[in-house]
């Protein structure tokens, strides 16, 4: 045999083996699997998507994206320790993967670890510093742990990078009247109201922090017109 037949069967370490063959395709099969349990899950039907994402894993375990998709599936069934446990491997094989480090704090929150869902939005804002998203789950974590002028700190620093976020506005009032600054309070609730008269308890909160304030005539007044919104 010549040499260039040789060459030509990558008896020489060139060209593709069998080998590479059988993984590649494995691979492509995987991403085929990947891609339908995405078209299920964006039509709702995330038990299929999840048996979908399993398949694409036994064929490609390091498909990142299948696991923070198959959390996120789990997520939406209430399933928040498996979710953990996916988004856990996402990050493993790609710690730069934000939304899996973002829904593994959310999923964390619910579970009401909070120590470890603030360490999973501190590496969001690692990454990306003006996630407002973060700012605003790591300043709810923190109240939480009523660790009240950390929050109000991420509440404001959500809110520079988008001002028109209403529930940073409305929890920075929540974690004011948690401080007693019923004054700094009601004003977070006064410009609630003014972009949005029909948020939800923005009124009611307001009410109470105006009744410690012994403003009860104001207090009334809120009370009663957000019974009339119900």
């Amino acid at each position: 045999m010549g040499i260039l037949e040789y060459l030509d069967m990558g008896l020489f370490g060139f060209g593709t083996s069998k080998i590479d063959e059988r993984k590649e395709d494995r691979i492509i099969q995987g991403k085929d699997w990947y891609d339908k349990g995405n078209s299920l899950a964006k039509l709702g039907k995330d038990q299929e998507a999840i048996a979908c994402y399993d398949k694409a894993l036994s064929l490609d375990s390091a498909n990142w994206g299948a696991w923070t998709n198959k959390g996120n599936s789990l997520a939406k069934l209430g399933e928040d320790e498996e979710t953990i446990v996916c988004y856990s491997q996402a990050i493993r094989l790609n710690p730069e993967d934000l939304r899996a480090w973002s829904n593994k704090g959310f999923a964390l929150n619910k579970l009401e670890r909070y120590e470890e869902s603030i360490r999973c939005y501190n590496q969001v804002i690692r990454f990306n510093p003006k996630d407002h998203n973060a700012w605003f789950s790591r300043g709810n974590a923190l109240a939480s742990l009523r660790k009240y002028d950390e929050s109000i700190a991420c509440y404001d620093k959500a809110l520079s990078l988008d001002s028109e976020d209403l529930r940073a506005l409305f929890n920075k009032g929540n974690a004011l009247a948690n401080l007693k600054k019923f004054e700094e309070s009601i004003e977070c609730f006064n410009q609630v109201i003014k972009k949005n008269p029909e948020y939800p308890f923005a009124l009611r909160y307001k009410g109470v922090a105006l009744k410690k304030l012994g403003r009860d005539e104001e207090a009334e007044y809120c009370f009663k017109k957000d019974k009339e919104s119900e």
